[in-house]
């Protein structure tokens, strides 16, 4: 195997740049939403529509950081065979 040099690192990161972007945009709305809606079931007594309502943006951002972190690990093993370090 050959190993990886930093352009090539820098290459990959540069790749999935917008992706990763996207998602912690994602991340930061979703989070927004959930804030938002917990202030608005404190206010309102016995609203559970409401509560239901942080199931959506909760499955959103665990999906989107399971999505960055699969892209992390993707890279992390593409640079652990590369360099002959993976059994």
């Amino acid at each position: 195997m050959e190993k990886v040099t930093f352009e090539e690192i820098e290459r990959l990161i540069d790749k999935f740049k917008w992706e990763r972007y996207f998602h912690l945009i994602i991340i930061a709305a979703c989070t927004l939403i959930i804030i938002i809606v917990a202030i608005l079931l404190l206010r309102q007594k016995d609203n559970w529509p409401t509560a239901l309502s942080l199931l959506a943006p909760g499955g959103t951002i665990f999906f989107c950081l399971s999505r960055v972190f699969k892209m992390w690990d993707d890279v992390m093993s593409t640079i652990k065979t590369n360099n002959g370090k993976d059994e």
